[in-house]
């Protein structure tokens, strides 16, 4: 099935794309909506171009710009500062997270270390306990018959998926449900000052649980672990802990929104994705591509180099938009259109690429398989409220702020 969702009939403006990148920041809340239009009409015209905004970083929307920069650690650290997927941590800047924000042989061996966490094998173990959490979800639901499936459904069941990965109790999983979902949720820097602490402090309680107690966990791994020849700290801990869960629970819940959102407006792609199994997980994989729950992630240059023809100093900032990357045209020669029968000549960037090409990928395909078919068998007649404007989010994170549907009362 082939959808055309937008982006390919767009025309570029003809504002100077150099004009559009100095100006653009994936931060703005108005560039939610035509990202993509904009991120494309740049790429066309420069696809390594530079920004002014927040204090200035180099813009990467091509798609062989992006890979080499994701896989060139020796000249792009992921070790940046207050740009890219790090910021969701915005009070721990002085901790660097193990892992996301290493690069080269000390990130290889944290990865050797905790990869036996996230194995398909292991991800697939997962799938009896995402459907327990998803079907109990969905039960206080059912009565309900209309509700906004972004905080009611898709925020709840992931941010439990990563606690019991981790090695959280059940009570400990809700707990850690409330703070991470407060914490991300703030709308004020005070609040999100507050709920951080709560936060890191709930985190800590536990680092130092699992360094008194130790079980067979992925939190007790990271603990226990030696890199270089010393165990993390307490507070490079913590931040890797909240990216962690950042990782396992914002882009699945995004990513999960997003995919409604695409059923929603498509209810033929609805109904073939609902009965076939193959239908389903070529969608989720196309979903990835298309829109990518991680849609910027950050790096900084250590070296004198160019990149894309653009000459770039130790220091610069690059921001990598993936989104953008997978809508290439040198690639991609039908970026802009979401089709199920894609035949995946070139890989595309939705997981990453490089050495930090995301480790969770197969317990997210669990995820997302599951949420989206429980969904779908659980509320008949689903549909977007009558009236109802969904906003899309685009930031770090793509996804949709609200997703207010109802349905067929049994």
């Amino acid at each position: 099935m082939v959808l055309q969702t937008g982006g390919a009939a767009a025309q570029d403006s003809g504002t100077d794309p150099r004009d559009l990148a100095w100006s653009f920041s994936h931060l703005d809340p108005a560039i939610a909506e035509t990202a993509y239009d904009t991120l494309g009409a740049i790429r066309r015209g420069c696809p390594v171009a530079r920004s002014g905004e927040l204090d200035g970083f180099v813009l990467v929307t091509g798609y062989d710009e992006i890979r080499e920069a994701a896989r060139a650690s020796d000249r792009f650290s992921a070790h940046v500062d207050g740009l890219g997927a790090a910021a969701v941590v915005t009070e721990m800047r002085e901790a660097v997270a193990p892992m996301f924000e290493t690069d080269e042989e000390h990130h290889h061996q944290w990865r050797r270390l905790l990869q036996d966490f996230f194995t398909p094998a292991v991800a697939a173990e997962q799938e009896q306990y995402v459907r327990a959490v998803c079907r109990e979800v969905l039960q206080e639901l059912i009565p309900r018959s209309e509700a906004d499936l972004a905080e009611a459904y898709t925020q709840q069941v992931p941010p439990l998926v990563i606690g019991r990965v981790l090695g959280f109790t059940e009570l400990e999983r809700a707990w850690l449900s409330e703070h991470a979902r407060a914490f991300y949720g703030a709308e004020t820097l005070t609040e999100a000052r507050q709920a951080g602490q709560i936060y890191a402090d709930f985190l800590l309680e536990h680092i130092h649980e699992s360094r008194a107690h130790p079980n067979r966990d992925l939190l007790s791994q990271m603990v226990f672990s030696e890199v270089d020849g010393r165990a993390a700290r307490d507070d490079e801990l913590v931040k890797m802990t909240m990216l962690m869960v950042a990782a396992g629970h914002l882009t699945t819940a995004d990513a999960c929104a997003t995919a409604i959102l695409v059923l929603l407006e498509n209810p033929v792609l609805r109904e073939l994705v609902a009965a076939e199994a193959a239908a389903l997980e070529a969608f989720v994989e196309e979903l990835v591509r298309y829109e990518p729950a991680v849609a910027a992630t950050g790096r900084t240059v250590t070296t004198e180099t160019e990149l894309g023809g653009v000459p770039l100093s130790p220091g610069d900032r690059l921001l990598l938009a993936w989104g953008s990357a997978n809508r290439d045209e040198r690639v991609f020669a039908d970026g802009d259109v979401f089709r199920l029968d894609r035949d995946g000549a070139a890989p595309h960037l939705g997981w990453g690429a490089g050495e930090h090409r995301c480790l969770g990928r197969h317990l997210a395909r669990v995820e997302l398989r599951v949420m989206l078919t429980e969904l779908l068998r659980a509320l008949p007649g689903l549909r977007l409220q009558s009236g109802a404007a969904v906003r899309r989010t685009f930031g770090v994170i793509r996804g949709v702020a609200a997703l207010p549907v109802q349905w067929e009362r049994r």
